[in-house]
């Protein structure tokens, strides 16, 4: 794959030509792809879904229920396992109310807080024991889960990829250590799905999340995976229109699920955005996208780790890179290599436990897509000597 010639996909590039964007782990940026699509939507093909009889409606119904099938291609599903949400934070939002189950929680302190603050509460509510599988090195401990989780542990969420450490985790050994103990697992793929095939019977989650804007498509939209007969017991997150077969007076019926799940007007115009970001990072490659990102990734790992008095956070290998300075506060980092034209992430990444717990006040972040050149290392290399020249 070639950085340069994708990067004139993107429009913000064009308009900030001398842009190093590593900050993808927050946000990802949009190819001219995902735009035209939404844009389309809404000057060619604008309409609610389902009922319509006019062409309009139908042809609405259509691009989301092909936009159901793409994603679920992506990840190795049935379309009426996959679920349209907002974010990654809805999908556990949505999970925690809906999913009954007996036992404890089992969750880690690396866990992003939307992650963990949903089960915490439901943890609180229904009086359930809550447990936290230790880090070690930047991935969840496996020593760790094997002494935690046992006949007592209702559900387990993880996440797949740290967005503090960035390392991959050992999700396959502790899904299969779980359902060894009847646990169902929650995924949180919301930094893995961006750069990796993902097939969740390979993976053996239960149920599984990420966020669109992640993977290159439209803000406001994401997906929630879950089994089918895990689905269909569920209650409703939200109650609605659109998801409904009759209400009577003293009666309702619900629809299956996924539609059961998708209360209201749905996010038509971000679902095709989502497909179209789809289809252009199969248009690369996973394969290709993992193996770039992991190399960008790399050579940003061992600039900090050449620079004296910085030090990484991350552990070596890792796809996001963390780091913090002996000179000067994250924050402090972050603006001066704003003005080398380098946009970084800075402070806690909304995982407060996990960075209290390596004692640091925060970190500067850095996290690389397929836009992503070795310029925007050497751009970041010439902000970290200034960082010591002014703070050192």
């Amino acid at each position: 794959m070639n950085p340069e010639k994708i990067r004139k996909d993107f429009p913000v590039f064009q308009n900030h030509p001398d842009l190093a964007y590593l900050d993808s782990a927050a946000t990802s940026q949009k190819p001219e792809k995902v735009i035209n699509a939404v844009e389309k939507f809404y000057r060619r093909q604008n309409s609610n879904i389902g009922r319509g009889l006019y062409d309009l409606a139908n042809s609405a119904t259509q691009i989301y229920s092909k936009s159901r099938e793409k994603v679920a291609e992506f990840i190795g599903a049935e379309p009426e396992e996959v679920v349209f949400v907002r974010n990654t934070t809805e999908a556990e939002n949505l999970l925690a109310y809906s999913y009954s189950f007996e036992g404890d929680i089992v969750l880690s302190k690396m866990a992003h807080h939307s992650e963990q603050l949903p089960w915490r509460r439901k943890s609180k509510k229904e009086d359930k024991d809550l447990k936290y599988i230790q880090t070690e090195n930047g991935k969840l401990s496996l020593e760790s889960a094997k002494e935690i989780i046992d006949q007592d542990t209702g559900l387990v969420a993880i996440s797949h990829v740290s967005n503090v450490f960035g390392a991959e985790n050992p999700v396959r050994e502790i899904i299969k250590l779980a359902h060894e103990n009847n646990a169902v697992v929650i995924l949180d793929a919301a930094q893995s799905a961006p750069h990796m095939s993902l097939d969740v019977k390979d993976l053996g989650a239960d149920f599984m999340c990420f966020s669109g804007h992640k993977i290159l498509g439209p803000s406001g939209t994401g997906i929630l995976y879950g089994r089918k007969e895990l689905m269909e017991d569920m209650e409703p997150y939200q109650i609605g229109g659109g998801m409904v077969n009759s209400v009577e007076k003293d009666k309702v019926d619900y629809s299956t699920t996924p539609e059961k799940f998708e209360a209201g007007t749905p996010n038509v115009a971000g679902a095709a955005g989502m497909k179209a970001a789809i289809e252009y990072l199969e248009s690369i490659g996973m394969k290709q996208i993992k193996k770039h990102t992991e190399e960008i990734s790399d050579k940003i790992w061992n600039t900090v780790d050449r620079q004296e008095g910085f030090e990484n956070i991350s552990p070596e290998g890792a796809n996001i890179v963390s780091f913090k300075s002996e000179y000067a506060h994250p924050h402090d980092v972050a603006e001066v290599l704003n003005q080398y034209g380098v946009a970084v992430r800075a402070g806690q990444h909304c995982a407060q436990p996990q960075v209290r717990e390596i004692d640091v006040n925060g970190t500067a972040r850095a996290s690389t897509h397929v836009y992503n050149t070795e310029k925007d290392v050497k751009k970041l290399e010439k902000g970290l000597e200034e960082v010591r020249n002014l703070f050192g």
